[in-house]
């Protein structure tokens, strides 16, 4: 009998390995089909809702995208021209945005202006932007993505299933695909436990309209989900090519030449700090004035930079050694806000036990800020001696020992 037992348990086993097996198989299958039918559309015309819930964020923020476009094989900046408008769907903010990218020229376009960069001249400067343009990439972007390639389907760190589903009335296939088993980041401290993809196929031509990404990361003791959204709601694989060309741009419109931002030089060594009068989260107002007399370190920070966020474990510990002996640390935060980016929760998964104030954003101007964190090293006499702009572990014993001087 517990023969027989053990044989029927084997066989179970087996047969929920196969049935598993087939379903990665399916959904693999299902897959390669999307892929062929996004690689072979050239051009169109969507209008896409976007939302993403960002990192520690509680609010989701959803924008919608009309764009045309038209892939440009040796393009290497966006491999394809593209005139986008997109706007928020939030009634309160209310603000809406129009670019345009030729092949030759990137374009923002405002009510009766428009800044124009050359890509002979600017390439760098478009590349480096990029990252913050948002397209419905399956079928704009080369690549396809989110829809795996052969050398990403052959990876085994995934798994895939499959599983039939219905979006605003059209039977789909849903395929998810997962990975768990990431190695960690010993930069910035961010450790991703899971990330997955889901892709809504139409049955009827394997035309991916909605898709996707879900992540979950630890950072700093604090467990934080990040999800985005892409739905298709209208396409056309018919585009205007006048669209996708400086002919587009109105008459009425007026053309500027491109001004690279010049950040403003550090504030001067050995010049008085700016004063400043900030509230705390609990209400109570730090003067920078009361606190002549003592080595203060201040950190610009917000909650969304990584770098800024990777710094704060290494303030932690320099506030733990050096705040009995005439070292005041404290955090200035000239981005969030206090109580809708529930900053408190924030600090308190941090360990965080220095000070924390909050500003305006013209305090970042009064003190040069050109980027996030820079740290401000202030002598007993109220005079800047040192400012440090950026962070990584690599800087952190120059950091203490510029810190130690000031103590001596």
């Amino acid at each position: 009998m517990k023969k027989t037992i053990v044989l029927l348990a084997c066989v179970l086993a087996i047969g929920s390995t196969i049935a598993q097996n087939n379903n990665s198989d399916e959904a693999k299958s299902v897959l390669r089909l999307s892929r062929e039918k996004c690689l072979s559309i050239q051009q169109g015309h969507y209008v896409m809702e976007h939302k993403m819930k960002f990192m520690s964020d509680k609010d989701t923020d959803m924008v919608r995208f009309t764009c045309d476009f038209r892939k440009l094989p040796d393009d290497t900046i966006y491999g394809k021209a593209f005139n986008m408008t997109f706007e928020s769907m939030d009634e309160e903010s209310n603000w809406k945005s129009h670019i345009l990218y030729t092949g030759r020229e990137q374009v923002w376009i405002y009510d009766t202006a428009a800044v124009i960069q050359s890509c002979d001249q600017w390439a760098d400067k478009i590349i480096a932007g990029r990252h913050n343009r948002v397209f419905y990439t399956a079928l704009t972007n080369k690549s396809c993505y989110p829809i795996p390639d052969e050398e990403h389907l052959a990876d085994s760190s995934y798994s895939y299933s499959i599983s039939d589903a219905e979006l605003d009335g059209r039977p789909c296939h849903l395929a998810r695909y997962r990975k768990t088993d990431f190695e960690p980041d010993t930069v910035f401290g961010i450790n991703t436990l899971l990330y997955e993809v889901s892709i809504w196929i139409d049955k009827r031509d394997y035309l991916p309209i909605q898709y996707t990404v879900f992540f979950v990361n630890e950072e700093n003791r604090d467990t934080m989900t990040q999800f985005e959204e892409y739905r298709l709601l209208e396409f056309s694989p018919k585009v205007d090519k006048r669209k996708l060309t400086m002919k587009s741009v109105p008459a009425s419109v007026k053309l500027k030449d491109y001004e690279p931002y010049k950040a403003p030089e550090p504030l001067a060594e050995g010049t008085p700090a700016p004063e400043w009068a900030l509230p705390t989260l609990a209400g109570d107002t730090v003067r920078l004035a009361d606190l002549r007399g003592k080595v203060i370190l201040l950190d610009f920070f917000y909650k969304h930079c990584a770098p800024c966020c990777a710094a704060l474990p290494f303030l932690q510990n320099l506030h733990e050694k050096y705040k009995d002996r005439g070292v005041v640390l404290l955090g200035i935060d000239p981005i969030d806000d206090p109580e809708k980016d529930e900053m408190a929760d924030f600090i308190a998964k941090r360990g965080i036990t220095y000070t924390i104030l909050f500003s305006e954003r013209q305090l970042s101007q009064t003190y040069h800020i050109a980027a996030y964190p820079t740290l401000f090293f202030i002598d007993r006499d109220g005079k800047i001696a040192k400012v440090q702009r950026g962070y990584h572990p690599t800087l952190e014993a120059a950091i203490e020992e510029q810190l130690q001087k000031l103590i001596e």
